[in-house]
């Protein structure tokens, strides 16, 4: 179940899970509550999940459903005066049950909640929950990321993967969890220099010898240069 893996990311970033009954049909939901003596994101996420969304439900969900949810929310013990201001709503469904126009309309709705919405489909669910095996680090959602020495990354632009891979739910997952943080990867400069001059001709690799070898910085050639200009 998505839900479970949205939880685990949470719990790994410093929340407590919850859960509650939002009142809403066919919905199964939790709240993810910021550690209170901790330091770090003081964002609440409700967390939302149903195998049953569909364009009218995310139009009803939107305004009159989320006002209902914040009410029945405001009154649960572990949120507090700050949890209106201070609230997402995260709700995952099927990447085949909702339009992309009444998607984006979801999201872009301003009152009650802000609002992502992680879509899926089972066979990419099944894929990443067996990558994961319950590691739900930030460290084991970056080390994915950058698999395969970014070739996955190249595909994902291009739009290159078969059916079910879990690479493009893991993408939306970074991209629509605020507290999940993409940690750069340190460069291997001697890497990075060997495949340059792999790359170059004869007459260029003169030049990058030539600049390599003055005294002064390629910083400031380039500012001598364009104050030349």
């Amino acid at each position: 179940m998505m839900l479970e893996v949205v939880q685990g990311l949470c719990e790994s970033n410093n929340f407590d899970v919850h859960d509650f009954d939002s009142g809403i049909d066919g919905v199964r939901s939790k709240i993810a509550v910021p550690y209170k003596y901790g330091e770090g994101n003081q964002e609440y996420y409700v967390l939302l999940q149903s195998d049953d969304v569909s364009d009218e439900f995310l139009k009803s969900l939107a305004i009159d459903g989320s006002e209902e949810l914040m009410g029945r929310l405001e009154l649960l013990d572990f949120t507090d005066e700050s949890f209106r201001k201070n609230s997402t709503l995260i709700l995952c469904c099927s990447s085949v049950s909702v339009s992309d126009s009444v998607l984006l309309q979801f999201e872009e709705n301003p009152y009650f909640f802000k609002k992502n919405v992680i879509t899926y489909s089972g066979e990419e669910l099944s894929s990443l929950k067996g990558k994961l095996n319950g590691d739900f680090n930030n460290e084991r959602l970056n080390s994915l990321l950058a698999e395969s020495g970014g070739d996955l990354f190249e595909l994902f632009k291009t739009m290159g993967f078969q059916k079910g891979h879990y690479y493009p739910l893991l993408i939306r997952l970074i991209t629509k969890l605020p507290f999940v943080h993409y940690l750069p990867q340190s460069n291997n400069l001697e890497n990075l220099d060997e495949f340059v001059r792999e790359e170059l001709m004869e007459s260029d690799l003169k030049m990058l010898d030539y600049i390599l070898s003055e005294e002064y910085s390629i910083e400031d050639k380039i500012s001598s240069d364009w104050e030349r200009l």
